[in-house]
């Protein structure tokens, strides 16, 4: 009876045993299984820009087609003109204080040639409804709220060293100072197509489970998709 009994207790043991290793293994399995991927957030745009705006587009030779593109002498100095005027504007604080000066000073130089500048242009257009409306657009796009934190330090660099040794050609410091310029805005734009880009994959991954909880999404899709 007692061997019996101590065969029971073997098998009973070994039983237990299995039992032990069957779980061993599920709880390893189990914690060896990848963990679920967390949903990443939505690209935001580059530096607080709007979800959707409109941007110059780029052409079928990679360059992109600003309203800086192609012009001619007097409108380059105008255009250079109109940067450093909403540069002084927008530029503000005791750090930038030399681009307001240096706007000041630059009008008051070339006064005449400016003058000059500005009537050749007029003559350009048909009326003055057409000129404002061009001068708006010039202003608006160096006004980018996006792009003109990263002008401002271009604009006193420039300012700087205008003040320190100002041009006597006004042209060839139109013709220097405008892709300077330019380079603020190129730079946003080409960081708003990646933002484009990379959120537009984003869309196709996870927005048709996660779109409605991201601002982005919906400003993109509206929230009916």
């Amino acid at each position: 009876m007692n061997a019996v009994r101590r065969i029971a207790a073997r098998g009973l043991i070994a039983a237990g045993g299995v039992a032990l290793t069957l779980g061993a293994v599920r709880v390893s399995a189990e914690s060896s299984a990848p963990a679920a991927e967390p949903t990443p957030y939505r690209p935001l745009p580059p530096n607080g820009a709007a979800y959707v705006m409109d941007i110059p587009p780029v052409g079928a030779d990679g360059v992109r087609r600003t309203l800086n593109m192609g012009l001619d002498e007097d409108e380059t100095i105008w255009h250079v003109r109109s940067g450093w005027n909403v540069a002084a504007l927008d530029c503000i604080g005791g750090q930038y204080r030399p681009v307001l000066t240096g706007y000041a000073a630059f009008l008051k130089t070339y006064a005449r040639e400016l003058a000059a500048v500005n009537r050749r242009i007029e003559a350009k257009y048909r009326n003055s409804a057409a000129r404002d409306a061009r001068n708006t657009r010039v202003y608006n796009y160096f006004a980018t709220p996006a792009a003109i934190g990263s002008m401002c330090p271009v604009a006193l660099a420039v300012a700087n060293e205008w003040l320190k040794a100002p041009s006597r050609n006004l042209s060839t410091f139109a013709r220097a100072t405008l892709p300077r310029y330019d380079a603020v805005y190129l730079d946003f734009f080409n960081a708003y197509d990646r933002y484009r880009a990379d959120s537009a994959a984003w869309d196709a991954k996870y927005g048709a489970l996660y779109g409605s909880t991201q601002p982005g999404y919906v400003a993109v899709h509206g929230g009916s998709r």
